[in-house]
């Protein structure tokens, strides 16, 4: 039993019937089955398109990308990039150097996505921070850090003439 009345529940599930005050819209007939679709043409002669200008290439190369609305591809779409990706021919040297500079861009990428996951909250920030303070106690990882964190040290150091 439904609290909807029953006309309504009738014409939900498709029951409704249709009575003499109504007539067929006219806009809705059906379409003939001689193969034919009306309105639609013959396809013309294939265009290739024309080679973008050097203006373009440079504007679509160096355009960022937006990171306001759009996600970031994946470390795997990174990787396929440079396998199957259209900037250089499918095989030869550029296409050896477009795998490689992939590899190493997902490495990029892998380090930026880490660091933007481990800001993104404050609890994840206050937790890496008091982690690496209190790796700071032990010496083995206190030389490691002092390897790893020596370009923000010597940054310091310039900025506050120390």
């Amino acid at each position: 039993m439904s609290a909807l009345p029953k006309r309504l529940t009738d014409k939900l599930a498709g029951k409704a019937t249709r009575t003499e005050g109504q007539a067929k819209p006219t806009h809705l007939r059906p379409v003939p089955d001689d193969g034919t679709v009306p309105g639609a043409t013959e396809p013309g002669p294939a265009v290739r398109p024309a080679p973008p200008s050097l203006l373009e290439r440079a504007k679509a190369e160096f355009t960022p990308p937006d990171i306001w609305s759009v996600d970031r591809p994946a470390l795997s779409k990174i990787v396929k990039y440079g396998r199957y990706g259209q900037q250089v021919p499918d095989e030869g040297m550029a296409r050896t150097a477009a795998k490689a500079w992939s590899w190493f861009a997902a490495l990029n990428a892998a380090v930026a996505y880490a660091w933007q996951w481990v800001t993104e909250r404050p609890s994840r920030t206050t937790i890496a921070v008091v982690l690496v303070v209190l790796s700071t106690l032990v010496p083995a990882a206190r030389a490691v850090l002092t390897v790893l964190l020596w370009p923000a040290h010597a940054a310091i150091e310039l900025i506050t003439d120390h």
